[in-house]
């Protein structure tokens, strides 16, 4: 696409003409044609360095970078091996049997010959093997081995391991384990899911629970909470209380920054946060004629910093509107606009409810470009500047299924959306009108770009005369 910021000045000669004029410095210095969408940001830095005399510098990773010790979340937990008592004792537990430090050998005899102490077990009943939960803490084997007679071996007979070692059952370290008796859980039956969405309206939450993108668990909150937001941002129409800014310079503005969007490769959330903030300040400070280029652009290099992943630097911004401005100029105006909007950034767009509708609706992309197309012209209408986000994306969506010859708004389109064709009714009217108007010489950025066959050349569909709703 052929882009009008290639004419150095361009964008501040089609103001100066329809408005009474930018300032533009340095007329004399020759600037190259800018190249194509793959290089514009590239080229704009690389330019600029050139011109401003600035050099960048990559930072460079650190020559000698040492990996972090790894270690362990809580530290050394050591009474996972071994228990430590009061005296600084050990007990260990062995195969079922306690084995002693060099403290407690006056108080239990040793054992006896292993083959002796195998007679003395009754056949029918097999030494047991006693789990680690069942080692006691010192006080409670020394009073057990004071009542044992001397002359015996002590050995633990199954019965008296399970009531002796009862009480200890409850102190389990890590390394030993669940107690012995297990604790059986009852089997916990989930209720079936109701569906709660009206009759003939399609689950497309349900379809996509296993997309962990589609985040189909919250997607509905999520949009809810957005619509309860727009109350935060009603813009009311401000053009009387601007004296030196007019609604033809505010559409020349927007119309320069779609060109800006498609240079940049940007998102077109960030041309519709720009737009917004752009409307958020004029609506709370006067301004001058020969500062809305620069309002227009330090809204898009903030809304770029908001939504993108490599917004464009400073240099970039500034070349664009033809060195017009100093980087001072632009930094102090990013910082009283983000005062003036109180730095809230979350702004409920029509571009994310589009998104939303056209999926629910499953809708094709044609129709779902279309309506781009159409919302994308809403944004230099005036007239459309405190209008519902939401619902003007899904009036641009109805004009669209009217234009193709279905007039019908589906129970899924309106549970989704929350409007009835009656809520929307009037907006539908307004898109149809703007649309139908033939365009403007100085504001066509919009229709070449839906003209193009990357868009399905969307802009070049003939629009009935009348509504059929």
């Amino acid at each position: 696409m052929t882009s009008r910021i290639n004419t150095r000045g361009q964008v501040g000669k089609v103001l100066a003409n329809k408005t009474g004029g930018l300032k533009v410095q340095n007329e004399n210095l020759a600037r190259p044609p800018l190249p194509g969408k793959a290089a514009a940001s590239s080229f704009l830095r690389d330019t600029t360095n050139k011109v401003l005399g600035l050099k960048r510098k990559a930072d460079g990773a650190p020559d000698e970078e040492k990996a972090t010790k790894k270690r362990s979340a809580f530290g050394d937990i050591t009474n996972a091996i071994e228990k430590k008592i009061n005296d600084g004792k050990k007990v260990t537990a062995q195969k079922g049997r306690l084995m002693r430090s060099a403290s407690t050998k006056s108080l239990v005899k040793p054992l006896s010959k292993p083959a002796a102490a195998k007679d003395k077990v009754p056949a029918k009943t097999a030494k047991p093997e006693v789990s680690a939960p069942e080692v006691k803490t010192q006080a409670k084997e020394i009073s057990f081995c004071d009542s044992l007679p001397s002359s015996q071996d002590t050995i633990f007979s199954s019965q008296e391991s399970k009531t002796d070692l009862d009480d200890s059952a409850a102190y389990v370290t890590a390394s030993e384990g669940s107690p012995v008796k297990a604790v059986e859980k009852a089997p916990v039956v989930e209720p079936e899911p109701v569906s709660k969405l009206p009759e003939g309206v399609e689950d497309y939450d349900k379809e996509m629970e296993n997309d962990p993108f589609a985040v189909s668990l919250y997607a509905q909150d999520i949009f809810e909470y957005y619509k309860g937001r727009e109350s935060n941002f009603v813009i009311d129409k401000y053009i009387d209380r601007q004296p030196d800014v007019s609604r033809s310079m505010r559409a020349i503005l927007i119309d320069w920054m779609v060109e800006v969007q498609e240079s940049f490769e940007l998102n077109h959330e960030t041309l519709y946060l720009a737009v917004k903030i752009i409307d958020l300040y004029l609506a709370k400070t006067v301004i001058k004629r020969d500062v809305l280029q620069l309002v227009g652009s330090t809204a898009m290099f903030i809304a770029c910093k908001f939504d993108e992943r490599t917004p464009p630097y400073v240099d970039d911004f500034l070349y664009i509107c033809d060195d017009a401005y100093k980087r001072k100029e632009l930094i102090e105006m990013e910082i009283k606009i983000l005062k003036i909007i109180g730095f809230d950034l979350g702004i409920p767009l029509s571009y994310r409810f589009l998104r939303r509708y056209a999926r629910c609706a499953k809708v094709s992309m044609e129709d779902l470009t279309l309506t781009r197309y159409i919302l994308e012209m809403s944004l230099m209408d005036y007239e459309l500047l405190d209008a519902s986000d939401s619902a003007l994306a899904a009036a641009a969506l109805l004009l669209t299924r009217i234009i193709r010859g279905d007039s019908t708004w589906t129970p899924t389109l309106q549970y989704y959306s929350g409007y009835n064709m009656e809520d929307i009714y009037h907006l539908v009217h307004h898109l149809h009108q703007m649309i139908s108007q033939p365009p403007k010489e100085h504001l066509k950025t919009i229709r070449n770009k839906y003209s193009h066959k990357v868009f399905f050349e969307v802009a070049k569909i003939p629009i009935p005369e009348t509504l059929n709703i």
